[in-house]
């Protein structure tokens, strides 16, 4: 990279000095110099070139660096913005998506800014809504695989791939989703005849030049007046919107770039994203009309007057907008396009990061087999984790443990396998089989202060839409995970509904997996349940925990040894 900087400027120096020669020379010896321009103007394309091929080799190299890199890449993420693709798309037309309580539990929010690389606000949406709506068609899932494995063993579609979302841009982007989905009803709109009828008059007034001039003045000056009004009164309510519009061109131009990107893998994905292209060449060109003055500040102010005159900002919005809910569905598709590229290319990136993954084994019924079983599974967001196996059958899995000891991680590390596997078709483990699941938590929570809600009323609401979920689900499985059930009660209530609700949802069609501090339930919930836990030891440097999974339920407490770690007053911990 140093020899290509040295190049682009000593050829830009070369360019300098040869005009500067030339106009030197032709004004005091002989015109004839001013040939040397032709060599300046010759080293000046050379050293933009080269300029160009510069600013390529420094964006692979910066990509370079952040492809597979470990923990999360800085980069703002607002969630009020980056869910809007998920919340206005996905909500509305797929049949299952993970709900916010889920989401919370498995602290979603930190999860996605650990796997996300995107390089596109679209991107950046699309890798969300991904992440919180499982798939339940295993040929999906494998196109998916397909296009992540393109990634990782292809490194020239890659780059080319990576280099074109880089120079797409995320300012203007992450609201566009919201304009294509719902485009504004803009009052003063309505009179689109009219505007057109005014913008021919410009124009015939304009041509009539040629036979009289006086006429042409009388007919251009209040066409402009009366076209000034509309243009002050309309561009107040309309400006606020060419960023968006200017986005969706954007993501348009650059879809077509990604269009020409050429492998086996990419064909099917380039014959939509062509199809749905084709569509957008009226969209195209009306949409170049918009915001003339903001796009050309050498030209602004002679084109905010051709603008006023001829109402292109106000008609072309007109048009435009009309144009998005025409074509709609072929835009959202250009846009879930390139949206889904950059997702894929953040996950392939995430793999490389990882110590180890593997690629999931899903089915749809259990037959002879397990509900689920994962090898060494491991929670994404420990940096050292240590990892836990698991096999599930035909009963639930219940475990116990002291404080601190691993049992909510456990439980959220199995949970969150299990959505990978249905969205990233990547889990973090050395062999992961699994049915097809829908996956509902209910892990932590506080007091609703807002609502006026007790924690117990809020966790008690949780609890039933699961048992909601369960009962009314007749076709595919359903993970369920429960910590420390009704926890916000007295004892004897909470272990008495604790094992009413987890005898009621253990059955066939689900895996229940529940952590409690509560040890009567390790007798009362058998046979329908098979115990493991987690322990420690008191060392000489407090309490010791390994995090291994253990058979059996648990053996040891530590809530008081924990005060007296604490100093608590003998009188108190004796």
């Amino acid at each position: 990279m140093a020899a290509s900087k040295l190049l682009a400027w000593t050829t830009a120096l070369i360019a300098g000095v040869l005009a500067y020669f030339s106009l030197v020379l032709s004004a005091n010896i002989s015109i004839q110099y001013l040939w040397l321009l032709a060599a300046a103007a010759a080293f000046g394309l050379l050293s933009r070139s080269l300029f160009v091929r510069l600013e390529h080799e420094k964006l692979l190299a910066r990509l370079g660096s952040l492809w597979g890199s470990k923990g999360e890449i800085e980069k703002r993420r607002d969630f009020s913005e980056i869910d809007d693709y998920f919340r206005l798309v996905s909500v509305p037309n797929a049949g299952f998506v993970i709900d916010d309580r889920t989401w919370e539990d498995l602290n979603g929010n930190l999860v996605f800014a650990r796997i996300d690389r995107t390089l596109t606000a679209y991107g950046q949406q699309y890798l969300y809504a991904l992440l919180r709506t499982p798939v339940f068609s295993e040929g999906e899932l494998e196109r998916r695989s397909a296009l992540i494995g393109l990634f990782q063993a292809e490194p020239g579609i890659r780059e080319k791939v990576q280099t074109i979302l880089a120079k797409v841009g995320r300012d203007d982007a992450h609201r566009a989703i919201s304009f294509l989905i719902d485009p504004p009803q803009i009052s003063g709109l309505s009179f689109g005849w009219l505007h057109n009828l005014l913008a021919f008059l410009a124009a015939a007034g304009i041509m009539s030049a040629v036979v009289s001039p006086e006429l042409s003045a009388a007919t251009v000056i209040p066409v402009f007046i009366t076209n000034l009004f509309i243009h002050n009164r309309v561009q107040k309510k309309i400006e606020g919107y060419f960023h968006l519009v200017r986005a969706l061109r954007k993501l348009v131009y650059f879809g077509r770039r990604l269009a020409s990107v050429e492998a086996e893998a990419l064909a099917s994905f380039n014959a939509k994203l062509k199809t749905a292209l084709g569509e957008t060449t009226t969209f195209m060109r009306y949409s170049s009309r918009i915001g003339l003055e903001s796009a050309d500040p050498i030209m602004g102010s002679i084109l905010q007057y051709i603008s006023i005159l001829f109402l292109l900002d106000v008609r072309g919005f007109n048009r435009t907008v009309q144009l998005i809910r025409r074509h709609r569905s072929a835009l959202l598709a250009v846009y879930e396009c390139v949206a889904e590229l950059d997702a894929l290319l953040a996950v392939a990136s995430y793999r490389e990061s990882l110590a180890y993954y593997c690629e999931p084994v899903l089915k749809r019924s259990q037959g002879a087999g397990h509900k689920l079983a994962g090898e060494d599974m491991y929670h994404p967001l420990i940096q050292d984790p240590v990892p836990n196996s698991l096999t599930v059958g035909a009963q639930g899995i219940l475990v116990t443990g002291s404080n601190m000891s691993g049992k909510s991680t456990f439980l959220r590390t199995v949970a969150l396998n299990a959505l990978f596997a249905q969205t990233i078709y990547t889990c973090l483990a050395k062999s992961y089989r699994s049915l097809f699941l829908k996956l509902f938590t209910s892990i932590g929570r506080s007091d609703n202060i807002i609502e006026g809600k007790s924690y117990y009323l809020v966790e008690a609401q949780s609890i039933l839409r699961i048992i909601k979920a369960i009962d009314a689900e007749t076709e595919t499985a359903i993970m369920a995970v429960f910590d420390e059930l009704y926890r916000g009660t007295n004892s004897e209530e909470r272990i008495k509904a604790g094992c009413r609700v987890l005898k009621h949802v253990v059955r066939s069609g689900t895996i229940i997996l529940a952590a409690t501090h509560d040890l009567e339930l390790t007798k009362l919930l058998e046979p329908d349940y098979v115990n493991y836990h987690f322990r420690e030891q008191v060392g000489e440097h407090g309490l010791e925990f390994d995090y291994t999974l253990k058979p059996g339920p648990s053996q040891t407490r530590n809530a008081i040894a924990l005060l007296r770690l604490l100093g608590y007053p003998e009188a108190i911990t004796d």
